[in-house]
């Protein structure tokens, strides 16, 4: 026992102390957070924007005009102002001439052309320099497309202020399991662990097979074997490099809890999106499925480390085991469409596949207990298969160079005693 703790205490601080967990561990926080402030503070610096917007109007009747002016500066008391003016047509070439002129020298955001027969034929013309201004765009045509259908109305003899007091819409809120008013924050703490938990697993992984790897190309390893057997130094591997892994899980969720008591939460509020609560009790979840992840292809990965001689042969091999950590994300959907149904159950349910899988359904709608328990059977059972097989071909491949094994040859050394 004492030697695999030297062996825990030496894996565990060559990583803790070196500049790119530091710097890892720092950074990565940082990156996650711009994702939601960045958008948030570029929709504040380009808020209370002003449009001026010409309206060149073939009809007689300026009452079309009209509202549609009232619409767009009742959008002013949202982010950006709307200056509408009117012009009706008459030399059509040369008002386009002068208006486009207006465009090219950023005197005008657009113009509306609105042609005689709009009420019949429902067409009309938004002229603008940005084409790619969606939120400008969508407010102009929603409110060329209520003034049209208000003025068919009135012709027809129909009140559109009882039409549309008749047919407003009902708004619904979902409530989830938690009492909570649901508004996508579940879906972006689903999708934010999930990827978290892909990536470390995946990251610190293929870091065990780098770390066998560059023990055998330096010859060291046939040092440590001299000390100790070759199952504890698999071991002592495995559970120094998982400690570097939740470490830096402790001090990624002592930030966020900063973070999110102060400037998250404040940028969260502007938003329509609620910034997410973790319950401890799925914080626990994440925990023990990240450690039985990571125990289950960390101890692939080391196998794969002590069988091959270099670095490109490791790129190889690693390639099924890299696929089945990608693939429970790849499918992750069929879990989000319903996280109840058969085969999301039985997905979950794949050892291979239950680290993510079963989580997500969890961190989406918690199946029952039975099923949970289930999934930590299978995961153990495998794991625990997984280092059967790994110990007795880590014992023979660690000491093996040059020529890469075939199976039969990996065969053989699960049968060596």
């Amino acid at each position: 026992m004492d030697k695999i703790l030297a062996i825990i205490k030496r894996e565990y601080f060559i990583r803790v102390r070196s500049k790119g967990f530091i710097i890892g561990t720092a950074i990565s926080p940082l990156v996650m957070m711009s994702f939601a402030l960045v958008p948030i503070l570029v929709a504040r610096s380009t808020s209370n924007a002003t449009y001026q917007i010409t309206v060149l109007d073939h009809t007689a009747d300026p009452t079309l005009y009209e509202r549609v002016q009232a619409l767009l500066i009742a959008e002013n008391a949202k982010s950006d102002r709307y200056e509408v003016q009117r012009e009706a047509a008459a030399n059509m070439e040369t008002q386009q001439r002068t208006l486009n002129q207006q465009l090219a020298e950023k005197k005008l955001a657009g113009y509306i052309v609105i042609p005689a027969d709009v009420l019949e034929r429902g067409r009309v013309e938004f002229h603008t320099p940005n084409a790619g201004g969606f939120s400008n765009n969508s407010r102009v045509r929603n409110a060329l497309n209520t003034a049209v259908i208000e003025q068919r109305m009135r012709l027809a003899g129909i009140n559109p202020d009882r039409v549309s007091t008749l047919s407003r819409s009902i708004q619904m809120d979902t409530i989830n399991e938690r009492g909570e008013r649901e508004r996508g924050q579940t879906f972006v703490l689903a999708f934010a662990l999930l990827m978290i938990l892909y990536i470390t697993i995946l990251v610190y992984g293929i870091t065990v097979m780098r770390g066998v790897l560059e023990e055998k190309q330096s010859r060291i390893i046939e040092v440590l074997l001299s000390s100790v057997k070759p199952f504890q130094l698999m071991l002592g591997k495995l559970v120094g490099i998982g400690l570097v892994a939740l470490t830096q899980y402790l001090i990624w969720a002592t930030f966020a809890v900063l973070i999110s008591s102060v400037a998250v939460a404040q940028a969260m509020t502007v938003s329509s999106v609620s910034f997410p609560k973790v319950p401890i009790s799925l914080m626990i979840f994440f925990v023990l499925y990240f450690v039985m992840g990571y125990f289950l292809f960390a101890t692939f990965y080391a196998m794969v480390g002590a069988i091959v001689s270099s670095e490109e042969d490791g790129q190889q091999m690693q390639m099924p085991i890299t696929m089945t950590i990608v693939i429970p994300v790849a499918i992750s959907t069929i879990i989000m469409r319903n996280p109840d149904s058969m085969t999301s159950t039985v997905l979950s349910l794949i050892p291979f596949f239950s680290p993510v899988l079963m989580f997500l359904r969890i961190t989406l709608q918690p199946p029952p207990w039975w099923q949970i328990a289930l999934s930590f059977v299978l995961l153990l059972s495998t794991i625990f298969g997984a280092i059967w097989v790994a110990a007795k071909i880590y014992r023979v491949g660690v000491l093996m160079y040059g020529k890469r094994p075939t199976l039969p040859e990996l065969v053989k050394w699960l049968k060596y005693t």
